[in-house]
């Protein structure tokens, strides 16, 4: 069975979409996100605007690039290879009220960022969505939103996590 990138990339959102708030009380309740979008572009500034206008706990899934990588090239007879997706999961929360402190360590009403980017390692890591291989997570980094995005959006802290998903394989003959 083939899946087209876009499908692949779906999968991921579904994935992040299905994350509980509280796995170990309500695994069936609420969701750790309120709303998971796929995001059309990699310019980051326009991303974070559409990420401010959504849900207090949102996530964009940005597709940054598809990578290629040859594995081996037999010189006569096929070359092959993987093809991964980039991707930028960009997630964010909001607390007014101390809220750096708060969005990041996570307070009474929140559960901060660095138990966000727990959930999402691990709902993500080693789970095959792709027939092509498991999602690899890389490094995740606070965003810093300018001073008109903090005064359109107060309190509002966004983390960025980059992912390869493996989306295909090349194999070509070589004539």
């Amino acid at each position: 069975m083939s899946l087209s990138t876009i499908e692949i990339l779906e999968a991921v959102k579904a994935v992040l979409a299905a994350i509980p708030l509280n796995a170990e009380s309500d695994p069936e309740g609420e969701k750790l996100f309120e709303r998971v979008e796929l995001y059309p572009n990699r310019n980051l500034g326009e991303a974070m605007q559409s990420l401010i206008n959504v849900k207090k706990r949102a996530c964009l899934v940005v597709p940054m690039g598809i990578r290629r990588n040859i594995t081996s090239n037999s010189g006569w007879i096929s070359v092959t290879g993987t093809k991964v997706a980039e991707v930028a999961i960009i997630y964010s929360d909001q607390a007014y009220f101390k809220f750096q402190q708060v969005v990041t360590f996570g307070g009474d009403k929140n559960l901060g960022l660095f138990a966000f980017d727990e959930k999402v390692e691990a709902a993500l890591t080693g789970v095959e969505i792709s027939p092509y291989g498991a999602i690899v997570l890389g490094d995740s980094d606070p965003l810093t939103l300018s001073d008109s995005a903090q005064k359109d959006a107060p309190g509002r802290q966004a983390w960025l996590v980059e992912a390869l998903v493996p989306v295909g394989l090349i194999c070509t003959e070589v004539i």
